[in-house]
């Protein structure tokens, strides 16, 4: 297993107390994370995730199933050095990763971070309930269209033909983990949660139902806290996450 491409912005830290692992969203690369390493103290090693079949692993074959895609980082995580207490983020499609990989990593894990999704097995509301196709029936053109509803895909990309024959692949893989992932209601995991929200996010902002289903998962305590952007807070409000979370992980950095 080829750590260096998986964890390919990580860095190494002298005397680390703490391993954050970070997982992208939906299309999204381990370049999202890349600035993390800077922007956090020097006691938290680092560890961006590059998925397969994007970034540094083009080439790879594409993930479409929720169990092997959180097996696989599993396995990555436990090949790292050291046997550090974990912290998990995840944004959107990579909250849902990260909390199979709580399931799978359970008491190494200090805290999970759930940004910008629903509880596990949840899907995003749409108004008047409508659900929307499956990404394995739509055209190229009907999930172009998705993703101007979505918002994040800079306009420019999706009218450039090149790009998107790249990128359209990577998306509906990761689009299929998100559709068939299901969990079991009954399941919790025993590391506390911190759940990160929009206030312009359509259907998952701190009041809404889906969000506050993160409660349930849980044995431990969970806290929801709002940012006041969209869903793609993560490129934009990355100061606020970062001084919410190390809150939360004071506890490991004393």
């Amino acid at each position: 297993m080829n750590l260096a491409k998986i964890f390919p912005f990580r860095r190494l830290v002298a005397a680390p107390r703490l391993r954050l692992v970070c997982i992208p969203y939906a299309g999204g690369a381990a370049a999202l994370y890349r600035s993390w390493a800077k922007d956090l103290p020097s006691t938290i090693d680092v560890c961006p995730v590059e998925l397969p079949g994007r970034g540094l692993r083009l080439g790879e074959p594409l993930i479409t199933d929720m169990t092997a895609m959180a097996e696989h980082i599993a396995a990555a995580i436990a090949e790292l050095p050291g046997n550090l207490p974990l912290a998990l983020f995840g944004h959107s499609m990579g909250a849902r990763i990260a909390f199979e990989m709580a399931r799978r990593l359970d008491r190494r894990v200090a805290h999970l971070f759930a940004s910008a999704a629903p509880g596990p097995g949840l899907r995003r509301p749409r108004p008047g309930n409508v659900h929307p196709r499956p990404v394995s029936e739509l055209t190229d053109d009907e999930f172009k269209q998705r993703l101007r509803s979505l918002g994040g895909t800079p306009p420019q990309v999706l009218a450039n033909d090149d790009l998107m024959a790249h990128f359209l692949p990577i998306l509906r893989a990761d689009f299929l983990v998100i559709e068939h992932y299901r969990v079991d209601p009954a399941l919790r995991i025993s590391s506390p949660i911190t759940v990160f929200t929009g206030a312009a996010d359509h259907g998952i902002t701190a009041s809404d139902p889906v969000v506050h289903a993160w409660r349930d998962r849980t044995t431990a305590r969970a806290r929801i806290h709002q940012v006041d952007a969209g869903h793609f807070f993560l490129d934009t409000h990355r100061a606020d996450l970062h001084r919410e979370m190390l809150v939360d992980l004071a506890p490991w950095l004393a």
